[in-house]
This record gives C-alpha cells, sequence and structure tokens, in this order.
C-alpha cells in the first residue's frame, strides 16, 4: 500500500476518526496542493502552502492567561 495511503488510515485509526473519502482520494487531494478536513470532508483546493496568521483576540489573551496561572496552582 501507498505510504501516504498508510499514513492517512494510521491517523485515522489513532484519533478514532472514520474517514469519509477513500484514502486514496485523500491522497490525491493533497498531492495536487488541496488540503482535506477528515473531521467534516471539507475540501479546500489550492490551501496547502496559504500562510496563515493567527491573532488572539483580548478575550483569548485573557483565557490563556488565566489557564497558565490555573496550570501552575
Amino acid at each position: 500500500m501507498d505510504e501516504h495511503k498508510q499514513e492517512l488510515l494510521e491517523l485515522a485509526e489513532a484519533a478514532g476518526i472514520r474517514l469519509l473519502y477513500p484514502p486514496n482520494l485523500i491522497a490525491a487531494m493533497e498531492d495536487i496542493g488541496a488540503v482535506v478536513d477528515l473531521v467534516t470532508g471539507a475540501i479546500l483546493i489550492g490551501e496547502a502552502d496559504t500562510p496563515y496568521q493567527w491573532m488572539l483576540t483580548s478575550y483569548g489573551e485573557a483565557i490563556a492567561h488565566l489557564l497558565k496561572v490555573g496550570a501552575s496552582l
């Protein structure tokens, strides 16, 4: 079996999810630069190399701070 397909099957098993598409279709989509969401089945064409920048909102920063403080208690 193709290594990419085997990795998909192992990932799905480890995560406890059922692949919504056959592994060969997912591998083919990823090979052409698409991103396949293994949980929802969404296929995002041409997104594999898209750089994303994430910024926390002030609410997110507050939650992150509380989680950090709580973890040290």
